[in-house]
């Protein structure tokens, strides 16, 4: 299988002796107090009073023996579809869109139901998607039970697998319980997942008390996480491209080390969604082909460690379906598969993410298509 390094062996080495580093000093904020307890309890220094952990090697290098290699995601018929692990790629539509694209008028107009259904036919028709995502947020709904109600309708009109996530502590039982539904029971669920969830620290250096929960509760549950860091090169992150995945890799490790910690064993993936930053016009192009640089390097210090990798490229900072979107979200597709991130979000994405588009996943779907075939190689 063909593949692109970007990182060195010294190199990845040194990226996570400074990630060690930043966990010991400044330390991690970690605002939940359950998962601070869970620290303590494994050895880490606690500052109560600031909600900083300090999280030393050993602790971090114990949570990760624990960690699978490798895992499945399954169908509703309960056959494995996604294979987390090793060198496979797969993909999935970018998610969390707020706006839709009219095809008609060349609008970007607020998501609604519809819209997320025909996004979810549009993948489920085309076989380059392996799984389904929760790719937009039905705005008629309310957002108290916004997370849960994309799930639900995803769950209604597809048989892939889902990347989905919760953004609240008290929506993700809720949602794991209708996951179990169709598994047959939160046991079954365990041991064939049919979904993985997106579980997001806050940049620099902080896990949230929701991020944080979330974690446990998933690893508990025995149901995937999926971190996705967001580093910002030059606002939220270091400006360099190392920099930036030097702080990706503290964000994870620290996420690694509560996650384990509440349910060892449970399944992670090492993701992200990093971005460098317009300093001139506030924007983050996940278009740029440093961004794409970012999620290729992350990705092979996450298999370095033997972790399953996740990443946010096949999208594109075009406003619309031309030239620009095809070329920047080909481009993004075809490194992602040659860095053989293990699940490639993103497709379908314009606007920085902000937008949806259905005609934009066939194009895309095209894109993918051919990098799939890049990696078949020639024999």
């Amino acid at each position: 299988q063909p593949k692109i390094e970007l990182l060195t062996y010294d190199l990845i080495a040194r990226i996570l002796d400074e990630a060690f580093q930043l966990m010991m000093k400044p330390g991690i904020k970690v605002q939940s107090v359950e998962a601070r307890r869970l620290l303590a309890e494994a050895g880490a220094q606690i500052d109560e009073l600031n909600e900083i952990a300090y999280i030393p090697e050993k602790l971090v290098r114990q949570a990760l023996e624990t960690t699978p290699e490798q895992f499945y995601l399954y169908d509703r018929s309960g056959q494995p579809k996604v294979t987390y692990g090793g060198d496979a790629v797969h993909f999935d539509p970018g998610s969390s869109g707020v706006h839709i694209l009219d095809p008609e008028t060349l609008e970007h107009k607020p998501s609604y139901t519809a819209d997320l259904v025909r996004l979810v036919q549009v993948a489920e028709m085309l076989p380059e998607y392996d799984a389904q995502s929760t790719a937009v947020v039905c705005n008629e709904v309310p957002k108290a039970i916004g997370d849960i109600y994309r799930l639900y309708l995803v769950l209604l009109h597809s048989r892939k697998p889902i990347v989905t996530g919760a953004f609240s502590v008290q929506m993700l039982p809720a949602m794991i319980d209708m996951l179990a539904l169709f598994a047959g029971g939160r046991a079954e669920l365990a041991e064939k997942p049919q979904a993985i969830f997106d579980v997001c620290p806050s940049p620099p250096l902080i896990w949230s008390e929701f991020g944080a929960q979330n974690l446990i509760e998933l690893a508990r549950a025995q149901v995937p996480a999926e971190l996705v860091p967001m580093p910002l090169a030059g606002a939220a992150a270091p400006v360099t491209l190392l920099g930036a995945i030097v702080q990706h890799a503290a964000e994870s490790l620290s996420g690694i080390a509560i996650h384990q910690l509440a349910g060892p064993g449970a399944p992670i993936v090492w993701g992200g969604a990093p971005a460098i930053f317009d300093m001139r016009h506030g924007t983050t192009p996940m278009g740029a082909i440093e961004t794409a640089m970012l999620d290729a390097a992350y990705a092979q210090v996450g298999k370095a460690l033997r972790l399953p990798t996740h990443g946010y490229l096949g999208a594109s900072d075009a406003k619309i379906v031309d030239a620009q979107a095809g070329l920047e979200s080909g481009v993004s597709a075809m490194i992602a598969a040659l860095a053989g991130i293990n699940m490639v979000s993103g497709a379908g994405m314009l606007d920085f993410l902000a937008c949806q588009s259905a005609e934009k996943l066939v194009v895309d779907a095209e894109g993918i298509g051919m990098a799939q075939r890049m990696l078949a190689g020639i024999s």
